[in-house]
């Protein structure tokens, strides 16, 4: 969506605060100084501080989902046959699961548990969800088309239960220093192998 130059700079610097301090961090008079805005503009363009921090968490869930979707891509461009689809797969989830990323899961989990008691909030976050969702799998659907992946597989519902299973690693990671568990990351491997390919291997 295309925003007004002014706009978008409002946005990021909110977005900035929430991710360095937290939500309540968010003051009008700080935005004003550190974009160059005045108040009344902050106002136009977002109505309120509220409506401002909702346009900023839903925007942070927005920018998480586009990260993925830009690493999906990538790596599945590659693929050509059934063997390079599991191979692409499992590069997917290792990228996922690098303890690097598991800021970016905490704050996606914080975006979401902002919509509590923020109606407006929670029908923006939820129909970017499932757009974000139904996105991904019509772009697997090429992959069942061609017989590579179990042709009773409801894509819908893998991708929906896929976000969760991966939003799922917040629990080991929350609270403490990231770090790698190959004990995790090989059964979640395993179960999202089963579920797409019907078995853990093709030998």
């Amino acid at each position: 969506m295309e925003r007004h130059p002014t706009q978008q700079k409002i946005l990021d610097e909110t977005i900035r605060i929430i991710e360095a301090t937290g939500e309540a961090s968010v003051r009008v008079h700080d935005i004003e100084v550190a974009v160059e805005v005045t108040a009344p503009s902050i106002y136009h363009f977002f109505g309120s501080r509220e409506g401002l921090v909702i346009a900023a968490q839903a925007e942070r869930l927005v920018r998480s989902f586009a990260e993925f979707n830009a690493m999906s891509v990538v790596i599945m461009s590659r693929v050509s046959n059934r063997a390079e689809l599991r191979e692409a797969v499992s590069d997917l989830l290792g990228l996922i699961y690098e303890p690097s990323r598991s800021v970016s899961r905490q704050q996606r989990l914080f975006a979401l548990g902002s919509a509590e008691g923020r109606p407006d909030l929670a029908v923006v976050i939820g129909e970017a969800a499932r757009d974000f969702l139904h996105r991904l799998a019509v772009s697997f659907q090429t992959f069942k088309d061609k017989g590579w992946i179990r042709s009773d597989l409801d894509l819908e519902a893998f991708m929906q239960w896929l976000a969760g299973q991966i939003l799922g690693r917040v629990y080991i990671e929350i609270g403490c220093e990231p770090v790698a568990n190959p004990a995790w990351d090989a059964i979640s491997q395993d179960a999202v192998a089963f579920v797409v390919f019907g078995s853990l291997s093709d030998d």
